[in-house]
């Protein structure tokens, strides 16, 4: 189930006028609240993704939409994940923001931008990389759905390498074989350490990689 909350701005002095809020309130109790998960998105990618909900961006100096959270209900309620992929999930907004802004800072010129997530479990790491695509997206960036694989034999070499050295000679194989090239930018997000609860990046821009985070 899909809902969409419009986060709406009024001229003072009414501030902040919300509709269908997904906080607890007489419409729905704590725990349906916090069963929500909700991506901010802009107005301009709101309304492309639900134009029958969301209208176009109005012109320069008017008020009205700026900004929508667009809602599902987990799969899993409250409690019933991992621990790890609870404080990852519950900051993640706000972690790949801090992340994309960094890297859409980093990469000059005309480029394509590929993302890819490496995590344990493979839902979360869908929900790291559309989050990520996301916002680049949202930044005005041009972002391909293509994820950039190697060969067999360079993954079998480098799944036995500790990441701080696998990640770095990933990025030159990829621009070697011409997998990713001059105006190609391949964001990475992920666990450096099976123990650790902290999302990692780093980027890869002709065939040099740079750690984020």
């Amino acid at each position: 189930m899909e809902l969409l909350l419009l986060i709406l701005l009024m001229p003072l002095p009414v501030f902040g006028v919300r509709a269908n809020d997904p906080i607890a309130g007489p419409w729905q109790t704590k725990e349906e609240a916090r069963n929500l998960e909700c991506t901010r998105l802009g107005q301009s990618r709101a309304h492309e993704l639900h134009p029958d909900q969301v209208p176009a961006p109005p012109p320069r100096g008017a008020s009205g939409v700026t900004d929508a959270l667009s809602c599902t209900q987990r799969f899993m309620r409250y409690g019933e994940r991992p621990d790890r992929d609870e404080v990852i999930l519950s900051s993640l907004s706000q972690t790949v923001g801090e992340i994309t802004q960094v890297a859409s800072a980093l990469g000059s010129g005309e480029l394509t931008w590929h993302v890819d997530a490496f995590y344990p479990g493979p839902a979360v790491a869908a929900k790291i990389s559309v989050t990520a695509r996301t916002q680049l997206a949202e930044r005005g960036l041009k972002v391909s759905d293509r994820v950039p694989v190697l060969a067999a034999g360079d993954i079998a070499v480098l799944g036995r390498m500790p990441p701080s050295k696998a990640y770095p000679l990933a990025c030159a194989r990829y621009f070697a074989q011409g997998v990713l090239e001059e105006r190609d930018a391949f964001l990475g997000l992920m666990i450096v350490d099976a123990r650790e609860t902290q999302l990692h990046a780093g980027l890869c821009m002709r065939g040099e990689w740079r750690w984020l985070r």
